[in-house]
């Protein structure tokens, strides 16, 4: 593409519906093209090879369109008479059926177009279906491909996406730019066919009559299509935006439950919901009308087109030459105009799933646009997990070096991190420590490999952080602050996206032992089959905080990331975590963020960061006795 690709649906919208513009004015082949660079190259020469098909079936519209005029023919000419006319009679001598009486022949020819023409349309349903199951597997394939690449982006890459936006994009869009472009093309390219190969013999048969015909539906199809082109764009955009919105309502109004409640706010999100729900039904109900107005239009030109022609042939020529043309014309619109109803609701379908699958489109773009950026990483399956667990990831070292990490948000005007070195044995516990916005979490986050420095490197065992995890799964693990659960039970959040076959639960209790939530499990008639609800409702916020620290545990790592995990505990609990953490002293390589120093006073190395730089490091009391402001947090809490 020769315009910069954009980043967000967000940006899109800033350029006031002129994306929606471009599609309309470019018309359906753009889209196609760009439906088409979703798919691998092996599966868009299954696609091709399939529509081909079934543009080829068309052929058995011409030849029983045909017969249909040899049958009137036939009936008019030999009216009175017993014998077939000479001319057909020296045919079907030549195809060994010359006894044929005119009755005989008659219903040949009826049964012979009959049975071709219901076997187009059979043959035709058939290879439909076979091509919307292909899209429909290539939907699911796109959208897994597209949701790995996006999320091994950056955090910083992956940010720039709301929820509902990459939500959108990696679901309902991606049905738009296959199922619905690629199955809207396929038959715009079947009809286009069929209409081609008609009127060509119909040109041959009568061309100033077939001249009026195409020109008359040119003109009804062109005012119809001007009218629902424009309509069906903007009804199309107002689908994806309010789609999008609705899904950000609902989020919103989950998220913020307890504040909406007590500030009495929730009538306010549920009459926003009201609103973006009759948009969506409005939208919807316009779009299924669109698709039926140009089958009125169409009908109602066919009727006049016969009857217009009915009465010019029989007042111009002979009754058999009349009838036959007739017949012809008739039968021809009996198939044609269903064809061009397909052809103009299938152009309708491509251009509003276009607008639809822009946010598709655009994520695609901006893959591809940052493909140099995007590790390949090795697919990472259940079996094999918990062996390489019992063999303690073997060839792991949990060393870190950092030197001269540089990392930078998008549009701040100073870096969050600024030459941060250090390094770590492994066995060795690490603190980082500091006042908010000092840059402690983003450090974590480059240690981890959410996040790429800018400047600098950071090794894990020799490789990078991303290296490191792809060829030890397991070895590293991290607790957040807020710890993510997922609608399940407890060992699928201790195993989390495990299959269930590859989960030792063993391990899981072993886990949950070591964060100290396993009696309270025991206790529980459902054990580890207990179900906590969305977001881990049915729990505490200690027992969350407790099974993410049983989720970290899990594959028995060899270096833990902790940023803040204490935080939402008990000072009981946090004691007991603490105890936890000292007996992996020496065996896990610990790098611990807190404010709580009562978790990190026994760290073999604290590093104090303001600014996004280390501006001390030693043990507690070395860092204590060089920072004012550490020494005086410390004689607060009585350390």
């Amino acid at each position: 593409m020769s315009e910069e690709p954009l980043t967000t649906v967000e940006e899109f919208a800033d350029r006031g519906g002129k994306g929606v513009q471009d599609f309309t004015s470019q018309g359906a082949w753009p889209s196609v093209k760009r439906s088409m660079r979703l798919l691998p190259p092996s599966r868009r020469r299954l696609f091709v090879l399939a529509t081909a098909a079934q543009v080829s079936l068309g052929l058995l519209d011409l030849l029983g369109i045909a017969l249909v005029g040899l049958l009137a023919a036939t009936a008019v000419s030999a009216s009175g008479l017993s014998a077939v006319p000479a001319g057909e009679k020296s045919f079907l001598s030549a195809v060994g059926l010359g006894n044929l009486t005119v009755t005989q022949l008659s219903v040949l020819l009826a049964a012979s177009a009959v049975a071709i023409l219901i076997a187009k349309t059979v043959l035709a349903a058939l290879v439909s279906r076979r091509i919307f199951r292909f899209l429909a597997n290539r939907q699911a394939e796109v959208a897994a491909g597209l949701a790995r690449r996006f999320l091994r982006m950056p955090l910083l890459e992956v940010q720039r996406w709301t929820t509902p936006e990459a939500i959108y994009a990696l679901g309902s869009g991606v049905g738009y730019a296959t199922v619905g472009v690629l199955g809207a093309s396929v038959t715009i390219a079947a009809e286009t066919f069929l209409f081609l190969i008609v009127g060509v013999s119909l040109l041959v048969v009568d061309p100033l009559v077939t001249g009026a015909a195409i020109v008359l539906f040119a003109i009804v199809i062109y005012l119809s299509n001007r009218v629902l082109t424009k309509w069906g764009a903007r009804n199309s955009q107002v689908l994806t935006e309010s789609s999008i919105s609705t899904l950000s309502a609902v989020s919103e109004a989950l998220d913020t439950y307890r504040e909406t409640t007590v500030l009495n706010r929730r009538d306010l999100y549920i009459n926003r919901y009201e609103r973006l729900v009759g948009r969506f039904a409005t939208a919807t109900a316009n779009q299924q009308y669109m698709m039926e107005i140009p089958k009125y239009l169409l009908e109602a030109t066919l009727y006049i087109g016969i009857l217009l022609l009915a009465v010019a042939q029989f007042l111009t020529k002979d009754i058999a030459a009349a009838a036959a043309t007739v017949a012809i014309f008739l039968a021809a619109g009996s198939r044609v105009v269903p064809a061009l109803l397909r052809l103009q609701g299938a152009a309708i379908t491509i251009r509003n799933s276009a607008v639809q699958a822009m946010p598709t489109y655009y994520l695609a773009d901006f893959l591809e646009h940052h493909h140099a950026d995007v590790p390949q990483l090795q697919h990472v399956h259940g079996a094999g997990v918990t062996e390489r667990i019992r063999q303690g990831h073997e060839g792991f070292q949990a060393t870190l070096v950092v030197e001269h990490a540089k990392v930078t948000y998008i549009d701040a005007s100073e870096p969050a991190l600024q030459d941060v070195s250090f390094s770590v044995l492994a066995g060795q516990s690490v603190a980082l420590v500091g006042a908010t916005g000092a840059g402690k979490s983003t450090l974590a986050d480059v240690i981890l490999g959410v996040l790429e420095c800018q400047g600098g490197s950071v090794q894990i065992s020799g490789l990078s952080p991303r290296a490191a995890i792809d060829r030890w799964p397991g070895a590293i693990s991290y607790v957040p602050q807020t710890v993510a659960l997922v609608a399940g039970t407890v060992r699928d959040n201790v195993a989390l996206g495990l299959p269930r076959e590859a989960i030792d639960d063993d391990l899981v209790w072993e886990a949950l032992e070591r964060a100290y939530i396993a009696d309270f499990l025991r206790e529980s008639r459902e054990g580890l089959d207990t179900f906590i609800g969305e977001r881990g409702v049915r729990l505490s916020g200690g027992q969350r905080q407790r099974l993410g620290i049983a989720r970290a545990l899990y594959t028995r790592p060899l270096l833990v990331v902790l940023d803040e995990a204490t935080s939402a505990l008990d000072a009981e609990t946090e004691q007991s975590i603490v105890r936890t953490l000292d007996a992996l002293e020496g065996n896990v390589t610990t790098i611990t963020v807190a404010h709580r120093l009562a978790t990190v006073r026994r760290a073999d190395l604290l590093l104090y960061l303001e600014g996004g730089q280390i501006v001390s490091r030693g043990n507690f009391e070395q860092v204590r006795s060089s920072v004012a402001d550490f020494d005086r947090q410390a004689s607060l809490l009585g350390l």
